[in-house]
């Protein structure tokens, strides 16, 4: 009976020895590749990301306690308004460069983990691709703005209204407290005046309040700025390496198909 165990080791001992044999097969092939492996990444073209986190804010009523939907809601407000051709070449304008520096590789998405709910995306990411570094971070910076600036009218009109909500109440606050401080006031008239200002001082707070929710919560703003990073195309350490490998493993084959290789090319050549 035939050992498959003794047939696999005389196989495996074949090739080997016709690769010992033919080892500058493999050792070439494999610095070939190396070579040509480094040379494609070296030609390949250098590319620059920054992504801008911008949060949309929440838009709420008056009362502070029904939310809206608007500009800043729509999920696909952000990219409108970054791939607008005006937007961009204002921004180009800002950052000294050309649209076509920058325009094709604006990107948008919501930031993930983000828990979108009736359409909405509070936490949006804005990015740029471009071949310089500074067009790229400055780009996504102005483009950012832009957005921001577009879609926070109603916080802004909003956040003035209280403010000059607050400057009233907190003069009508202080004339009231001189009018019970002073002597000419009789005492009914000085409990009707309390009554007013335990009133105004409970207006006071929830306009307060109502001001921090519009600031922190409803105003858009740029959570995180860009800034640059070098995005590489091809990696030369990656590259070399894997080429090198494909240059060994190609050159493994034709050492061990050698025999078969060489007498049907001396066959061509002799036919010619």
């Amino acid at each position: 009976m035939r050992d498959p165990e003794a047939e696999q080791e005389i196989d495996f001992s074949r090739y080997w020895r016709l690769l010992a044999a033919r080892w500058w097969v493999p050792v070439g092939a494999l610095v070939l590749g190396a070579i040509i492996g480094y040379a494609v990444a070296l030609g390949g073209a250098q590319h620059y990301s920054a992504s801008a986190n911008l949060y949309l804010g929440q838009p709420y009523t008056a009362s502070g306690n029904v939310s809206l939907q608007g500009l800043q809601t729509n999920p696909s407000t952000v990219g409108t308004i970054a791939h607008s051709l005006a937007i961009d070449q204002r921004v180009a304008a800002l950052c000294k460069t050309k649209t076509g520096s920058f325009r094709s590789g604006i990107s948008t998405k919501p930031v993930a983990g983000n828990l979108a709910k009736n359409g909405q995306n509070p936490l949006m990411a804005l990015t740029v691709l471009s071949s310089k570094k500074k067009v790229a971070a400055c780009a996504a910076n102005q483009l950012a703005q832009e957005v921001i600036a577009r879609i926070s009218t109603y916080a802004v009109e909003k956040i003035a209204s209280f403010q000059a909500q607050l400057s009233q109440q907190e003069r009508e606050i202080k004339e009231l407290g001189t009018a019970i401080a002073s002597s000419s006031v009789s005492s009914t008239d000085k409990l009707l005046l309390q009554v007013q200002l335990n009133s105004a001082e409970s207006d006071l707070s929830t306009t307060t309040q109502l001001l921090h929710q519009a600031r922190a919560i409803e105003e858009p703003s740029v959570l995180t700025p860009a800034s640059s990073a070098r995005v590489t195309a091809r990696s030369r350490r990656n590259s070399t390496v894997v080429g090198g490998l494909i240059g060994l493993v190609l050159g493994g084959l034709a050492a061990l198909l050698w025999d078969r290789i060489a007498p049907a090319v001396a066959r061509r050549r002799n036919g010619r």
